[in-house]
């Protein structure tokens, strides 16, 4: 569902190559400035990369109409604007416009906007303005907006990071779901341990190239660890659960390059 050829954003990503198919959640994961944002908004279109190219549903994402797009991905960047002037209805019903070609919203829409309200925990906050929302309910907001789209694939750039742990766990859940149902989940993690719990397959990258692509288990070595998040750590399977559970134990001191 997406090809990345080659894949050149300068002077961040160099030579990506990956393919991504429906049904799979997908942790991407690499330090701070590994690339993780940048190949995130190349594969949704709104980043022109300077080399190679990112096909979704075999069209080349990029040379297509933000409509087009809006109906096949739904992306959500790390950060939102503090002062976006409407209520939380009204920026979860955008998620739906794509489906309304003449920007008049029926029964269908509404109640797929209830929908996301509903699972996001905001059904008493839709008429609240969301500059008025603490970051994490903002957050849970722009989420729901993702979900209301209804899009195949999902492009999410760090959504748990600013969340209480209840819903870093229900979301997780819900979009793992989301990916048994047939949909593409790519999700941008810090915590490494959700990648191992949640996710199908995990895509490292470091310093702007792809440097490891499987499961979980079979990516997070001692010695990716190691090199790449500078820890000394090694996966285990937790005997209570039959999870595989991250052991750190300390973390490499940092040397000059």
């Amino acid at each position: 569902m997406i090809q990345i050829q080659h894949l050149d954003c300068h002077p961040i990503l160099r030579d990506i190559c990956a393919e991504f198919v429906p049904g799979e959640m997908v942790g991407l994961v690499g330090p701070n400035g590994a690339g993780k944002t940048t190949l995130l908004r190349a594969m949704a279109g709104v980043l022109r990369p300077t080399g190679g190219a990112v096909q979704v549903m075999g069209e080349p994402v990029h040379a297509r109409e933000p409509s087009w797009r809006a109906r096949r991905v739904a992306y959500l960047p790390q950060f939102l604007a503090d002062d976006i002037p409407f209520t939380v209805r009204e920026f979860v019903e955008m998620g739906r416009y794509s489906h309304a070609p003449r920007g008049v919203l029926g029964r269908a829409d509404a109640a797929a906007v209830d929908d996301a309200l509903a699972v996001m925990g905001l059904m008493g906050y839709q008429d609240t303005l969301l500059a008025n929302l603490s970051g994490g309910e903002r957050q849970r907001a722009a989420i729901a907006r993702c979900l209301a789209q209804e899009a195949p694939i999902l492009l999410l750039d760090e959504p748990i990071a600013s969340l209480d742990i209840h819903y870093q766990l229900d979301i997780l859940a819900r979009l793992r779901a989301l990916a048994g149902e047939g949909r593409l989940i790519i999700i941008a993690l810090h915590h490494l341990e959700f990648a191992l719990a949640h996710c199908h397959r995990t895509v490292c990258l470091h310093r702007g190239r792809l440097v490891a692509d499987g499961s979980p288990d079979e990516v997070f070595t001692p010695e990716l660890l190691r090199a790449v998040f500078r820890v000394d750590a090694r996966p285990f399977r937790d005997p209570h659960t039959g999870a595989v559970r991250l052991s750190v134990s300390a973390a490499i001191p940092s040397t000059p390059e």
